[in-house]
């Protein structure tokens, strides 16, 4: 065996030592064998920029070849018995890809950018790309191997130098956190952070400039008194230095407002990155700064998603694995937010309180007539501006769904007529005088945004009630963004019916205090998504039937009041309508106490052959196609199409609709629906009743989409008719969530 010189030196260097040792051993010893080398030749080293972020391409200018050899330590080129691994130390700076793979049709893996791989080598030879990003300075690429002969880890590295622009300043950019401050004493925040960044004509951060400082700020105009705070000191004009490109100041408000937003200015010397010595060739940026006076002014309710509303549970306490356990309650809990702001568009101080209120009563109408309509209501109210005193024309006060009396609520509607908006106010009731005539507890607004009170006489829509069947949150405190939130609860039996909801806040002025409102109806939402079901399907055609369209939510309860609409489809020359709507419209009654509507639907002139033939139902954001079948055979169909479980009825009828009597009908069922007994033979009315259960599918987390089964029933004919329903799985429950997270559900049925 060979050994190089160096390694012969060592061995005779360890005999010798250990015969000096004089502690025995055996004589002598001898070295393992020196593991190999790694190569690693770049194209260059020197890289430019890349500040776009361009990917690695064939013949980038951003991209250098690195030629990767290894060789055993007799300086031989050797395959690798494992993969080596290639890494970049900084991949802002420098990333790495490897060559493309062209059995990998779908990806280019030379486009990617990648921090650290792995490749197999081809007999020690590889070639793998650096390629630049968008910061400047310097990584070391490491490429590392095992040596197939004594098993030990090998590297070697490269360092790649990306080059960017001259170290001086070629941009600033300003920016305020918060973005909005209040005025001293009103109990807001009175400082915001004014942060610069400042980078170079390559886009990297500006070097820190020392001693000196590079970034002046000032303040633009007027500032009621606020100031800059900066290393330099304090006042309207400030001195400060960045720290990795970024200067950072703070503006403190003064007590008085300004005209307007605070304007703040922050200039760069592009000659020198020094603004202590002079600026010469100034660059400079401004951002603003609303100085506010806290004082509610606007005040608007906002509509949450539905995924605001909470199902609320009976706490049973907790299973044996920890879940909380409890059923329904049979109420809802809908958040409402209410978003106030100053006179300028600004959040007001956060902690402002607000008031919450609703009216659901009296009402009448709901759900035979929709969402209902309020008793006591007009379009002439005529509250007195700065008084008590509120009056309608044709107001019915005193007989009016019973009358109003104490303690009522009388709501004003001043936002819908031009020049009332300070008159959109929420007033208790004090006392009736007469039809006509009432007091309130405190004073309506003077009307004066203008300066001057205006008084337009009976021109203003009005609402009085009281809450008998739903209850809100009295009060919220806005947060930073000027926003307070409350819980409207309600039962699920009355999903649809129509409540007046209001929030009001005090404003308090040099005077008097004023009260800011805004009232919004809202109809008692269901969770959801909605469901949508049809009976029957499909329809014979060219006969008059009763159509049922039911309308529930999420959690199977019904949604009342709600109109169901409908369009025909393929009917070729023939023509259909429900309720007499010929083509398209609404089922004439809104749904009822079930969530369900019946009409009365008519098709005539339909052909067999026109086999797209069908009405689409629509409400609650779903549709339900159905089709209509023109046949001189026998026809099946099943009411209701879809169901939780239960029972369903199915109507066998020949070509002319007439009913079968005596038929047996079979059913089958798949995914984990069942029928629960047997199906009797049609009676003289051509009917018969199948019993489904769907306790084997699979229950689901509210507000997750619901599994499904179905259950298709035929004659047992071969070629004979068949209808099909869907069975819809459950909705697991758990208190306190919704929709439930599957980690906390608890599947109750």
């Amino acid at each position: 065996m060979k050994f190089p010189l160096k390694t012969l030196g060592l061995l005779l260097a360890s005999l010798a030592l250990a015969s000096c040792g004089g502690g025995g051993g055996d004589g002598g010893a001898i070295l393992p064998p020196q593991a190999g080398t790694i190569t690693l030749t770049a194209s260059r080293t020197n890289l430019p920029l890349n500040p776009n972020n361009i990917l690695p391409y064939p013949g980038s200018p951003f991209m250098a070849e690195v030629a990767f050899t290894y060789r055993n330590n007799a300086g031989a080129i050797t395959a690798l018995t494992s993969d080596a691994t290639f890494t970049t130390s900084s991949p802002s700076t420098v990333s790495l890809s490897p060559p493309d793979d062209p059995s990998t049709t779908d990806i280019n893996e030379l486009a990617t950018r990648v921090v650290s791989f792995h490749d197999t080598t081809n007999n020690g030879s590889y070639v793998f790309f650096a390629t630049s990003y968008d910061v400047a300075g310097s990584s070391t690429v490491t490429a590392s191997a095992t040596d197939p002969n004594t098993g030990r880890t090998v590297s070697k590295t490269l360092t790649f130098t990306v080059q960017g622009a001259p170290p001086l300043p070629g941009s600033v950019t300003l920016s305020p956190s918060p973005s909005v401050v209040y005025v001293a004493g009103v109990g807001g925040a009175t400082s915001s952070v004014i942060s610069a960044q400042v980078k170079d004509g390559a886009n990297q951060p500006v070097p820190d400039p020392g001693a000196v400082e590079n970034v002046l700020y000032e303040i633009v105009g007027d500032a009621g008194g606020g100031i800059l705070s900066g290393s330099s000191g304090s006042g309207s004009s400030v001195r400060a230095k960045t720290v990795a490109g970024i200067a950072v100041v703070s503006f403190q408000s003064g007590t008085t407002l300004p005209p307007g937003p605070v304007q703040i200015r922050a200039t760069v010397d592009r000659a020198d990155n020094n603004v202590s010595n002079g600026i010469s060739d100034p660059i400079s940026a401004t951002t603003s700064v609303a100085v506010s006076d806290g004082k509610l002014f606007g005040l608007v309710i906002t509509s949450p998603d539905l995924e605001a509303i909470t199902d609320n549970h009976v706490f049973e306490g907790v299973d044996s694995d920890g879940n909380p356990i409890g059923g329904l309650d049979g109420t809802y809990s809908f958040t409402i937010s209410a978003l106030a702001t100053d006179r300028q568009g600004n959040p007001v101080v956060p902690g402002t309180t607000i008031q919450f209120g609703v009216i659901d009563a009296p009402l009448s109408g709901f759900p035979g007539t929709g969402g209902g309509t309020f008793d006591i209501a007009g379009g002439d109210g005529n509250p007195l501006e700065g008084g008590t005193a509120f009056s309608a024309p044709t107001g019915h006060f005193t007989t009016a769904g019973g009358g109003a009396g104490p303690g009522d609520t009388l709501l004003v509607f001043g936002q819908l007529v031009t020049g009332n908006f300070d008159l959109e106010n929420a007033r208790l009731v004090q006392s009736i005088a007469n039809a006509t005539n009432l007091t309130v507890t405190s004073a309506f607004n003077r009307n004066d945004t203008t300066g001057s009170s205006v008084n337009y006489g009976a021109v203003l829509p009005y609402v009085i009630g009281r809450a008998t069947e739903v209850n809100i949150t009295a009060s919220g405190t806005t947060n930073a963004i000027g926003v307070a939130s409350t819980k409207l609860n309600y039962p699920v039996s009355r999903l649809g019916k129509q409540t007046i909801v209001w929030a009001q806040g005090n404003a308090a002025t040099s005077s008097v205090v004023r009260t800011v409102a805004d009232i919004q109806p809202v109809r008692l939402p269901g969770i959801a998504d909605a469901q949508l079901s049809v009976s029957p399907t499909p329809i014979a055609g060219n006969t008059t039937t009763q159509v049922t369209a039911c309308l529930l939510d999420a959690l199977n309860s019904p949604i009342q009041g709600a109109y169901i609409g409908f369009s025909f489809s393929g009917l070729g020359v023939g023509t259909g309508s429900i309720d007499g709507s010929i083509g398209s419209g609404v089922i004439d009654s809104p749904t009822g106490f079930d969530g369900c509507t019946t009409g009365v639907l008519v098709t005539s002139g339909i052909s067999s052959d026109d086999a797209d033939a069908m009405v689409t139902f629509t409400a609650g954001g779903q549709s339900v196609d159905v089709p209509i079948t023109v046949s001189t055979s026998l026809l099946l169909q099943a009411f209701p199409s879809s169901t939780s479980g239960g029972a369903v009825t199915l109507l066998l009828t020949d070509g002319s609709g007439n009913p079968v009597p005596n038929a047996q009908i079979v059913g089958e069922c798949t995914g984990g629906a069942a029928l629960t007994g047997p199906i009797a033979p049609t009676g003289a009315n051509g009917r018969t009743i199948a019993s489904i259960s769907a306790g084997g599918i699979e229950f689901v987390c509210a507000g997750d989409a619901r599994n499904t089964g179905e259950c298709v029933f035929s004659t047992g004919s071969q070629g004979g008719p068949t209808a099909t329903v869907t069975v819809l799985g459950g909705v697991a429950v758990g208190p306190d969530f919704s929709p439930l997270g599957t980690a906390v559900c608890a599947p109750t049925p």
